[in-house]
């Protein structure tokens, strides 16, 4: 891995984020709304102050962002992807 890492390195890092909710790949294996630590949550659940409603913004009570899919037709995904290609310009 170029030197500054090693395989072995990598794969705890890795293990380490996929069991902790609060970063990006661990909410996404938790099939977690959004990432959030402990200490996140319990800073909400105290701001919101109404428990009732504190359970419905929960990472594991809310539905995914990515379960609704993007909304986009065919048509469009392909006219965002031509968009992006022809700003894409690489030099040598």
């Amino acid at each position: 891995m170029g030197g500054a890492l090693t395989w072995g390195e990598a794969k705890l890092l890795l293990e380490e984020a996929a069991s902790d909710p609060s970063t990006a790949l661990g909410a996404e294996l938790a099939n977690w709304a959004y990432p959030a630590s402990l200490p996140d949550l319990l800073a909400l659940i105290a701001q919101i102050g109404n428990e009732k409603a504190a359970r419905k913004v929960m990472p594991w009570a809310m539905p995914s962002p990515k379960a609704n899919g993007s909304g986009a037709t065919s048509d469009e995904v392909a006219a965002a992807v031509a968009d992006l290609e022809s700003g894409i310009v690489f030099s040598t």
